[in-house]
């Protein structure tokens, strides 16, 4: 067997291995690191540093950096300044912008949010935080081209101005420092807000405002125009009381300025021009300014208004303090510049209150102004300012002085009278040289000079309120604001001498001065007599009318009768006559009963010492002037007329009432029993005393009637018995019987009498009501039996307007009480005409339609029982 050794050779076995993923992630680590600092290092920025401050609102790595919403950058650290008092803000700008931010254009401020009434604006910020705004000065590529790079800058306080639109309409307010203008503030036209204050700056001692006209309203702004702050609330208090003036909701919440264009073709106002804004209307109108001296302000500053009349025409503008007085700057309107002459005085008007009342009320509210007095000159602009009192007195004003042993409560510009009229006032007082008086000086206006001769008498108007002396008592009845704020009285009468005399004593009271008139006064002198049953006294008042027209002289007593004598003045010499009569008025008549309480006092000349009345009423003719005690006793002899009544049981002296259709018209003066046993009633008549002391008339006693039908002259029952007239037409006389009841007659002054019969008495009563178709007509005035007494006689009174309606075929029905009328098959009826017919009874009268002529008082009827059932239906229409 053959071996073989022939080497073997395996072919080598080929296998694909796979690249690992564990490489991978590595790689593109390194990839995407390489790529971050790639673009880290591309985007890398710049950082800058802007000076603020404050860094209020402000935050690390939070607060961007924009410029017209775009983001440029953010605040990566806020650190002190070195000079400790303001902060510095690094920005990192992003790269792309960098050129444009870190430039010196830059400019920076912090957008902060507005909420206010007009707008809200930046609201974002109140979410994400403030922001700080680029504002570039450059706005061309080639001025960054051209410019200095820039990392350190200052911010600004605010937004500055030019990076309003370069487009709009802007224009530029000159305020006051007092005008408190926000940004904000709408600017209105006619009411309608045509632009808004987008700035506001403090520049040359004056605030500056920076407004913007909207685009479609430009055309309503010119050079012409005036710009006005609105008076969001006007409050003013003056002659018409308290007014408060409410432009609208809104303007009274944000203010606002007004526009006012007269002229819509005027030029455009330029943005570099200052237009004044005005603080109200009134300082558009035109004024003319001009200066006043006081010697010292009371209540008046700056804007202190000027009132003339009660209209505003100016006010003071501005006060400066000299060494001797008070220099004020004022104006008026161009319109009022006429009052502004070498003879217009100004005054300041102060509110005055005294016991006769209170002027210039709106004073102690609004505060004191300043006025003037007007008189026609030529123009000034310079004046003095004089005081209320010094003007209030007349250059042509009399001056007189008045000697006093005291000065009491006067004092100046203490009022002087005559008769109640103030004629003048004190202007000064003194001691005089001796120091025994006091001098006081008086300016009386010139209006009242006739008045003044060399025979008037001064008096103190505010001596002691009661003064007693040896039992004189002395009363000061002047009233309470002489008392108090002190008085002068004067006591004259006119006359043809002029005044020549300028000093005159001051009596201490009108009494004084009161005998001192009496001896002044020129007249005449009458006798005249009265009884020694009552007493007169020397220096009595003789009044006429409450006037004084003269006083008792003398008196010269007899026995019987006294003699008096009776001054009488001159001007009152045309009441004495033939029909003169007199009484005396006593210092106080008082007289009381169950009837009431009679106090009587005639003046206060009376309450002090009585007096002396002059009558001319009487158409009687006297031999001799008489004095009666009293009016009554003057009324007795001549108005006096005598009843005689059977019994006048109520009837009480100077209380009971002579009545005629309801009014009195005398009174009872005397009741005496005479020896016949008759009760005599003397009364008097007041007035037309003729008619009453006739034949026919017929003096009643109207006694009180109560009953459970009727109550009639029920206050007789606890007051006096007054008696009733019933007037007759005869002749004269004076003595008369009276009736206990009012007496049966045909006619009266109330009506006419007809008289029903009745065979007996009905329930019918005195003043029970008598109808026709249920209208009442007259009533029942008498009930009585007839002479023979056979029938009862009821006399019905029936109004005179009523009595053509009874015809002598008329029927009288008797309606008193009530009919009742019972049946089984037709029930129960019960009948009745008023309530009063059932309480009083009553009658009805019927007239047919055929009627007769018409009835008088002798016709007689006869009372029917029952009332015909168609009493209703029956209207005739009945003529004259």
């Amino acid at each position: 067997m053959k071996e073989n050794n022939e080497s073997v050779v395996f072919k080598p076995k080929v296998e694909e291995r796979k690249v690992s993923f564990a490489w991978v992630i590595p790689i593109i680590i390194l990839c995407i690191l390489a790529w971050i600092a790639y673009d880290t290092y591309t985007k890398k920025g710049t950082n800058i540093i802007v000076t603020f401050k404050s860094a209020e609102g402000l935050k690390e790595g939070v607060t961007p950096l924009e410029y017209k919403g775009l983001q440029l950058g953010k605040v990566t650290k806020i650190t002190m300044h070195d000079d400790l008092k303001n902060v510095n803000v690094r920005i990192l700008v992003k790269s792309d912008v960098a050129k444009y931010v870190a430039s010196e254009s830059s400019r920076f401020w912090i957008k902060k949010p507005t909420v206010s009434l007009t707008k809200i604006s930046g609201l974002n910020t109140l979410i994400s935080g403030y922001k700080i705004e680029l504002s570039p000065k450059f706005r061309t590529q080639d001025e960054y081209n051209k410019g200095k790079e820039q990392i350190n800058f200052i911010g600004l306080d605010s937004k500055p101005d030019d990076e309003l639109s370069a487009q709009g309409y802007y224009i530029t307010l000159s305020a006051s420092d007092k005008d408190n203008v926000e940004v904000g503030t709408p600017i209105f036209y006619n009411k309608f807000q045509i632009g808004e204050v987008v700035s506001k700056d403090f520049k040359y001692e004056k605030v500056l405002l920076n407004t913007y006209i909207y685009d479609k309203f430009n055309y309503l702004v010119n050079k012409s125009s005036k710009f006005v702050l609105n008076e969001a609330l006007k409050v003013s208090y003056g002659p018409s009381g308290l007014q408060v003036e409410v432009g609208s909701l809104y303007s009274a919440l944000v203010g606002g300025i007004t526009v006012i264009t007269p002229q819509k073709d005027e030029e455009k106002i330029s943005k570099d021009e200052e237009v004044a804004l005005y603080a109200d209307q009134t300082s558009l109108q035109a004024k003319e300014y001009f200066n006043i001296s006081f010697k010292e302000i009371n209540g008046i500053g700056e804007e202190t208004p000027i009132i003339y009349k009660g209209i505003e025409i100016g006010k003071i503008d501005e006060l400066t303090l000299n060494v001797d007085d008070v220099n004020v700057r004022a104006y008026v309107f161009e319109k009022y510049k006429y009052l502004l002459t070498n003879k217009t005085r100004f005054f300041i008007q102060e509110p005055e209150v005294s016991l006769s009342g209170v002027k210039n009320l709106g004073n102690i509210v609004k505060g004191n102004y300043l006025t003037l007095k007007y008189e026609k000159g030529e123009f000034s602009d310079s004046f003095e300012a004089f005081s209320k009192e010094k003007l209030t007195q007349n250059e042509n004003d009399i001056l007189i002085t008045l000697y006093s042993d005291d000065l009491n409560s006067i004092s100046k510009n203490s009022k002087v009278y005559y008769k109640n009229i103030e004629v003048g006032k004190v202007i000064d007082y003194g001691l005089t040289n001796s120091l025994r008086k006091v001098k006081i000086q008086i300016a009386i206006d010139k209006n009242y000079s006739h008045i003044l001769n060399d025979h008037i008498l001064f008096y103190d108007m505010s001596s002691k309120l009661v003064d007693l002396k040896a039992l004189d008592l002395n009363i000061n009845f002047s009233g309470i604001e002489p008392l108090l704020n002190g008085a002068i009285g004067i006591v004259g009468e006119k006359r043809t001498t002029k005044l020549k005399k300028k000093e005159f004593k001051l009596y201490s009271s009108y009494k004084d001065v009161k005998k001192l008139k009496r001896v002044y006064n020129s007249g005449f002198v009458i006798n005249a007599y009265y009884n020694n049953d009552f007493e007169i006294k020397p220096n009595m008042a003789i009044i006429y009318k409450n006037q004084e027209i003269g006083f008792v002289k003398d008196i010269k007593f007899n026995d019987n009768k006294s003699e008096v004598q009776l001054f009488i003045y001159n001007a009152f010499k045309k009441y004495i006559n033939s029909k003169s009569r007199f009484y005396k008025k006593g210092i106080v008549n008082l007289k009381a009963s169950l009837n009431g309480v009679l106090f009587e006092v005639d003046n206060f000349t009376s309450l002090l010492e009585g007096s002396i009345h002059l009558d001319t009423n009487s158409n009687m003719i006297y031999d001799n002037y008489e004095i009666f005690s009293s009016f009554d006793d003057m009324k007795n002899s001549s108005n006096s007329i005598t009843i005689l009544f059977d019994d006048v049981e109520g009837v009480q002296k100077d209380f009971s009432s002579l009545t005629y259709k309801g009014v009195n018209i005398g009174k009872v003066t005397d009741v005496k029993l005479t020896s016949k046993h008759k009760v005599e009633v003397k009364a008097i008549i007041y007035d037309d005393y003729d008619s009453f002391a006739k034949e026919g008339t017929i003096f009643f006693l109207k006694k009180p009637r109560i009953s459970l039908q009727e109550v009639a002259n029920v206050g007789s029952t606890v007051m006096a018995v007054n008696i009733g007239v019933i007037k007759g037409e005869g002749k004269y006389k004076n003595e008369f019987v009276g009736y206990d009841t009012q007496p049966s007659i045909n006619k009266s002054h109330f009506g006419t009498i007809f008289k029903v019969y009745d065979s007996t008495a009905s329930s019918v009563n005195v003043d029970a009501p008598v109808y026709y178709k249920n209208v009442q007509i007259g009533k029942v005035n008498k009930i009585d039996l007839s002479d023979d007494g056979s029938n009862v006689i009821v006399d019905c009174l029936i109004e005179d307007k009523y009595t053509k309606l009874i015809r002598k075929n008329s029927q009288f029905y008797d309606i008193s009480g009530f009919e009742l009328k019972f049946s089984l098959f037709s029930g129960t009826q019960v009948e009745s005409n008023t309530f009063t017919s059932i309480l009083k009874g009553g009658l009805v009268v019927v007239t047919p339609y055929e009627y007769n002529e018409k009835a008088n008082s002798k016709d007689v009827f006869i009372l029917n029982k029952t009332l015909r059932e168609d009493w209703k239906t029956i209207s005739p229409s009945i003529k004259d």
